[in-house]
């Protein structure tokens, strides 16, 4: 078993007065998140773009040029709480512009970044660039991202970073995503973190939401409900089609007992598997009993690769 709690802060989208206004109320939201025992908490899109008052003034005018030195009070507040940052950020990089967010381990170290792949109109109108970065090791697990409208190109944006060994996407976002990111989910066999201030969402690697809110809450607006999603997430779990592995499954239950946790989602014929001990690993699960991924069924599958094909004679 491998269990992180990951939490989401919303953030409101109006009325602060400056910066260091916007990242007070971060501050208080990783505290927040850190006091419920999050392991790692997802603010949202370029929440130095918070506090603009008009779509006239330049994003150029926003963006940080030395946003460690921007972020200091934020930071220390998530070092001293000993919780894991993902921040997000419009930075300058040279002469160009990058929408980012940054992955800080819980001593506030630097553990890589994500550079939006899909930059939306306005964003190409203020020259900011795209990149294709890969996943970010954080404690043992990799983590993939996406930015906004990165949702919408998945093949562009999540398969390359699966392909790279991703284990969970988080998306700070100021775009809700909805339906997309259920089907990814389950699609790639990984769990999704949305932090989008309006309704957050955090959904398992089987499309089932484990948490959701945000400032379409009417108590959140009231400042009565938290502003902070979290769920506990399982990376030492997969998705098997119901296919070919199913029959396996009793068996393999009987053999485990409490190790291991199988649940079943029959409308997409998916079941996931979960290692439940310290000492036991899915990975094992699946050589031991000759399981296959959703994931690499579906690849096997594929029209497109009929080198791969194991149902072949």
């Amino acid at each position: 078993m491998n269990e992180k709690i990951i939490a989401t802060i919303a953030l409101r989208d109006q009325g602060s007065a400056d910066l260091q206004a916007v990242l007070g109320d971060a501050a208080q939201g990783v505290e927040l998140a850190a006091a419920q025992g999050a392991d790692l908490a997802v603010l949202p899109e370029t929440i130095n773009l918070l506090h603009r008052i008009s779509d006239e003034i330049p994003l150029e005018e926003y963006a940080l040029e030395d946003w460690r030195t921007a972020s200091t009070a934020l930071i220390e507040t998530a070092i001293r709480h000993q919780i894991s940052l993902v921040l997000p950020l419009l930075v300058r990089d040279g002469a160009s512009l990058a929408n980012r967010f940054y992955v800080l381990g819980r001593d506030g170290t630097e553990l890589g970044f994500y550079q939006k792949r899909v930059p939306a109109v306005g964003e190409r109108l203020a020259h900011v660039e795209p990149a294709n970065t890969g996943p970010i090791r954080w404690e043992g697990i990799n983590v993939g991202g996406g930015i906004c409208i990165d949702v919408y190109f998945p093949e562009q944006v999540f398969r390359p970073q699966l392909a790279a060994g991703a284990d969970l996407f988080v998306i700070p976002s100021m775009t809700p995503a909805g339906a997309f990111l259920d089907s990814s989910a389950v699609n790639y066999g990984v769990p999704f973190v949305l932090s989008y201030s309006p309704w957050s969402r955090i959904i398992d690697r089987d499309g089932k939401e484990l948490a959701a809110g945000g400032y379409r809450s009417e108590s959140v607006r009231a400042g009565y409900g938290s502003p902070v999603q979290q769920a506990a997430i399982n990376f030492d779990a997969v998705s098997l089609f119901a296919d070919f592995n199913q029959e396996k499954l009793r068996q393999v239950q009987k053999h485990y007992g409490e190790k291991v946790r199988v649940r079943f989602d029959q409308s997409n014929c998916v079941f996931v598997l979960e290692s439940r001990s310290s000492n036991l690993s899915a990975d094992e699960v699946m050589r031991q009993f000759g399981l296959v991924s959703r994931r690499d069924y579906f690849a096997l599958l594929d029209p497109g690769d009929r080198s791969s094909d194991f149902c072949k004679p």
